[in-house]
């Protein structure tokens, strides 16, 4: 493979990169995306949920092939490090390479899922190519809840073959992946002015890893979240008189949550001791986690007391009870497959309303009624702390078929390629495939993608030298249809 090759994948990532695409905030790399395949002659086309369709004919000799889907997505997830100036609803993700990685400058880097739509816009805007006809498919806002896969409508897709490339580990190839579902949770309270007596600070829980809840749930990582509310229950174990107020935590569904903070008074001379009892639980909490949360930390700083209050008395440490009892990590691993996470939940987002605390969880399973009895879990809770729930996105699991064409395909070559078997694995990670097969069923379909380490963290790298070697292996696959 050759480094000029790469470089024009990298380039039209690169390019795409300039476009902001925020999940639900699609209002400019939509129309950019329609705008980039009819300025180069292809038919286009979107539906009511804002996916894409781009065209593209077969080359000489493939007219006869089958019709063949390449699916990714066009939204990313959205995180930065703390002390970066980033708008991602303007502003640009730059790119650099530290070696054989490529990385963003203190952001998210996107190549989930910008290499796919690289790779896909590479390959058919090289004359050199060859290729089956195709149907490039761009989903919406698939990283709040595969929102455009699931409202694919049918007739949309005429392929028959389905490959996706949202993968992100280099050599292995994906045919299963878990359901999920978001529930929030609504806890009421009821706020007081804040006492005259209580000297004020806001805690902050930070410096963790962060990362994808799908394929990282069960590594160990720190959850910004519960490290918050567990140092809050240890400080009011030692001043009962703790306050509480705004809690804040998270920023996506599907993202490990990274940093936390809460509003919280005490006494007046008893700052000491609470700086005493939050030593000692940072000391616990690297025993316990340091191994993977190197720069783990958690501070104290003075702030202005809040205008709206503290949470009432009878409420404040009510609340932090009912989120000490949230659910995060692995529910269950998988009977069938060793090794491979069953089922999940990821207290994903924290917040304070007016007169209410929220909860964003997602929950994932590739057996849909221990995903619903999980999810149960928390309508329970829910109920006992005397608030209420809603469930948002939903998605099915994609189960692998006993027999797959482009499977079997898919190995021949890469054994050719590189020498070497490919993995096969059912994911815990929520792929589109699931979805879009309930809306077509029978799509012969496989997933894989180049090796992406930390997705959906400012610590996302991609590894170069894999994206060379899987668009090899992906423009081969696509020569196999040749009839």
């Amino acid at each position: 493979m050759s480094d000029k090759a790469i470089d024009r994948v990298l380039q039209i990532m690169d390019e795409i990169n300039t476009i902001p695409r925020q999940s639900l905030h699609l209002e400019k790399i939509h129309p950019w995306l329609m705008d980039w395949g009819r300025s180069r002659g292809f038919d286009v086309k979107t539906d009511d949920a804002l996916n894409i369709l781009i065209s593209v004919p077969a080359t000489p000799g493939y007219e006869n092939a089958p019709t063949i889907v390449l699916q990714g997505h066009m939204d990313m997830v959205c995180e930065k490090r703390p002390d970066v100036d980033h708008d991602f609803r303007v502003d640009p993700i730059v790119s650099w390479r530290d070696g054989e990685w490529l990385r963003a400058r203190g952001t998210s880097l996107g190549a989930d899922n910008a290499i796919a739509l690289a790779m896909f816009f590479e390959l058919i805007t090289d004359s050199d190519a060859e290729h089956p006809p195709l149907e490039i498919l761009i989903t919406s806002d698939e990283e709040t809840g595969l929102v455009g896969a699931m409202n694919l409508k049918p007739g949309f897709l005429k392929g028959t073959v389905l490959m996706n490339l949202d993968s992100e580990d280099e050599g292995v190839f994906t045919i299963g992946c878990a359901g999920g579902m978001d529930t929030n949770i609504f806890l009421p309270v009821v706020r007081e002015a804040v006492p005259a007596d209580c000297e004020v600070r806001e805690l902050v829980v930070g410096g963790l890893e962060g990362g994808h809840s799908g394929i990282e749930i069960h590594v160990g990582k720190a959850n910004a979240n519960v490290l918050l509310v567990r140092a809050i229950r240890e400080i009011a174990n030692a001043i009962p008189e703790i306050r509480v107020g705004e809690l804040y935590g998270g920023t996506a569904h599907n993202a490990i949550p990274r940093e936390a903070r809460g509003t919280v008074a005490v006494p007046i001379g008893r700052l000491g001791d609470m700086e005493k009892v939050l030593e000692a639980f940072i000391a616990t909490m690297k025993a316990e986690v340091g191994t993977v949360e190197k720069n783990l930390k958690a501070a104290l700083t003075p702030v202005e007391p809040p205008v709206s209050g503290l949470f009432a008395a009878a409420d404040g440490l009510h609340i932090i009870d009912a989120l000490r009892l949230i659910p995060h990590g692995v529910k269950a691993m998988s009977i069938e497959i060793e090794g491979v996470v069953d089922t999940s939940m990821n207290f994903a987002v924290l917040r304070t309303e007016e007169t209410q605390v929220k909860v964003l969880t997602n929950r994932r399973s590739a057996v849909m009624s221990r995903g619903a009895d999980f999810s149960e879990i928390m309508f329970g809770l829910a109920r006992l702390y005397g608030g209420t729930y809603e469930t948002g996105n939903q998605y099915p699991p994609w189960e692998p078929m006993s027999s797959s064409d482009v499977l079997d395909r898919g190995r021949r070559i890469w054994n050719e390629l590189f020498r070497a078997e490919p993995e096969v694995e059912v994911t815990h990670a929520g792929l589109e495939c699931g979805a879009i097969g309930s809306h077509f069923p029978g799509l012969d379909m496989i997933s894989f993608g180049p090796t992406i380490l930390q997705p959906h963290s400012p610590d996302e790298r991609m590894h170069i030298p894999s994206v060379g070697r899987v668009r090899t292996f992906f423009r081969e696959l696509l020569k196999s249809y040749k009839a």
